[in-house]
């Protein structure tokens, strides 16, 4: 991760200057869908999590019993584990499954269909891989809203700081 994280560096760069916003613009800014600035660009942390979980779970679940047999081992590093991810969000969907959906506005319940992780066959590796997309957005959302609140923490500061001074 380190090294893909290393990667996404220089590309973040040159959209920073490219956009004009200053160096200090977190990348959650450039690649999150919930906030204001939505370009079409996607996270390359994002995408090695999503191809690596991708690629464990076709050696996994692979029709010839030779290739799962084989026990591919998919190298990740400390920092982040395919297999840890799989089962947060497999755990996650079996979660989602249990409590049900939540009608969202004047929608009626079971109006949008929706593959069932229980009863999905094929479906389930494009549904974990989504889910890993939906964790690494909140993951973003967490850290921008973690962000937030330092920065609300620096401005009260300041101001105790002015304070000080003007007291001096």
């Amino acid at each position: 991760m380190t090294t893909v994280e290393g990667m996404e560096r220089i590309p973040n760069s040159y959209l920073r200057r490219w956009l004009g916003v200053p160096r200090s613009f977190s990348s959650v800014g450039l690649y999150s869908l919930g906030s204001k600035l939505l370009l079409p660009f996607k996270s390359i942390t994002e995408e090695f999590k999503v191809t690596k979980v991708r690629q464990h779970l076709m050696l996994k679940d692979n029709r010839d019993e030779k290739v799962r047999s084989a026990k591919v081992e998919i190298r990740t590093r400390r920092k982040w584990s395919t297999k840890k991810t799989i089962e947060d969000a497999e755990s996650r969907l079996n979660y989602s499954e249990i409590v049900a959906r939540v009608a969202v506005g004047r929608q009626m319940l079971d109006v949008t269909p929706t593959a069932k992780w229980r009863t999905a066959v094929e479906e389930k590796r494009h549904l974990v891989q989504k889910e890993v997309r939906t964790m690494e957005e909140e993951s973003r959302m967490v850290k921008a809203l973690s962000m937030k609140k330092q920065a609300r923490k620096l401005v009260k500061l300041g101001r105790n700081k002015a304070a000080e001074v003007r007291m001096e």
